[in-house]
C-alpha cells in the first residue's frame, strides 16, 4: 500500500489515511499509517493527533521532535481548525453547535466537548419505508474520544455505518446497498499556524471511493 502525500515540507508531512488503516500501531501488532509512510518516505515520523480506524481522511506527522512537541500542542488546543463530512441518519438541522459534555475514554469523568455542525444536504429514500439521510459538516472545537460519532447521536443523527453509535437498520441497508460496513466520516481539511513560516497552512482531500458512492447515490455533490 502506498499513502496519497497531500503536503510535505522539511517539518511536516500531511497523508490521505484510507478507512481501514489505523494511525499507527500501539504494540506493533499491525501495520499503521505511521509505517507504512515511514517506508514509503524513507524517514522517522512523530504522530502529532490521530484519527480512527474506520475515519478516512487528513493525517499530519511531524519530521523531528520539535516539531512534534509543537504541532500536538495546536492540535490539543482551539488553534487548529478540523473539518469532517458525515452521512447521518434523519434531516439533521440546518445548522447548530453541540456542547454536550462527553465521557474520557468512556469513564465516568465527562469533559467539556463541542461541535459545529451545517447541513450541506438531504435526501428522502424509501426502502421498504419511508427514510431520511443527511450530509453534515461538522468541526470540532475540542478533542474528545469519538467526539463526532458521540455529539450527532446525541442529537438523534447518529452517523451511518457506525456499528458502536449509530442505528442498526440504517447499517444494516448501507451494507446491503452500498457495502459499506464502516462509519461514515472523513477528515477532509486541515488548517494550522505554521510558525517557522509565518504562514497558515491550509490542506483538503476528498473522502475515500466507498464515501463517494454513497453522495453519488443520493445526488449529492460536494
Amino acid at each position: 500500500m502506498k499513502l496519497k502525500v497531500i503536503s510535505q515540507d522539511a517539518r511536516y508531512v500531511a497523508v490521505h489515511k484510507p478507512s481501514g488503516l489505523v494511525t499507527y500501531s500501539d504494540d506493533g501488532s499491525v501495520k499503521g499509517a505511521k509505517e507504512i509512510l515511514e517506508k514509503q518516505t524513507k524517514k522517522k515520523l512523530f504522530p502529532v493527533h490521530r484519527i480512527d480506524k474506520d475515519t478516512c481522511g487528513l493525517l499530519v506527522f511531524a519530521l523531528n521532535d520539535g516539531v512534534a512537541r509543537e504541532l500536538t500542542a495546536l492540535f490539543r488546543s482551539r488553534v487548529v481548525k478540523k473539518k469532517y463530512l458525515a452521512v447521518v441518519h434523519g434531516l439533521a438541522p440546518a445548522k447548530g453547535v453541540i456542547d454536550e459534555p462527553l465521557e474520557k475514554n468512556k469513564e465516568k469523568h465527562k469533559e467539556p466537548a463541542i461541535t459545529e455542525f451545517t447541513r450541506l444536504a438531504s435526501v428522502d429514500v424509501d426502502w421498504g419505508e419511508p427514510r431520511q439521510y443527511s450530509l453534515v459538516r461538522c468541526e470540532m472545537k475540542t478533542g474528545r474520544y469519538h467526539q463526532i460519532r458521540r455529539h450527532m447521536r446525541v442529537i438523534g443523527h447518529p452517523l451511518c455505518g457506525d456499528p458502536e453509535y449509530g442505528n442498526g437498520w440504517d447499517n444494516k441497508e448501507f451494507l446491503a446497498r452500498f457495502g459499506i460496513e464502516r462509519t461514515l466520516l472523513s477528515a477532509v481539511a486541515v488548517d494550522f499556524p505554521d510558525r517557522a513560516e509565518q504562514k497558515m497552512i491550509r490542506l483538503k482531500t476528498t473522502p475515500d471511493p466507498d464515501f463517494m458512492k454513497v453522495l453519488g447515490a443520493f445526488g449529492w455533490k460536494l
